[in-house]
């Protein structure tokens, strides 16, 4: 029962942590051009501060879901979840 409830929290996680990407990877689009030194690559990465909420958010949740892990396992998923949405696949 508890590892049923552990793939549940993770999975339930999962869908949290890709609506949160969602979310920071949808910037309202402007009809004026970007600044000319503002490249591509530096609107498509998170800031630190994005980086941040994104850990914080990952570890509280994971961390009422499955209150008996380790917190080394639940901040290692979290910083592979928060590396993911970073570098998305391209």
């Amino acid at each position: 029962m508890k590892r049923l409830s552990a793939v549940l929290a993770v999975a339930m996680l999962g869908a949290a942590t890709g609506a949160l990407a969602q979310t920071y990877s949808q910037t309202p689009q402007s009809s004026a051009a970007p600044p000319a030194s503002t490249s591509e690559q530096e609107q498509a990465t998170p800031s630190k501060a994005d980086k941040q909420a994104l850990m914080k958010d990952c570890l509280s949740k994971v961390t009422a879901a499955n209150p008996n892990a380790p917190q080394k396992d639940i901040k290692a998923y979290c910083d592979k979840q928060v590396e993911k949405y970073s570098n998305p696949p391209k």
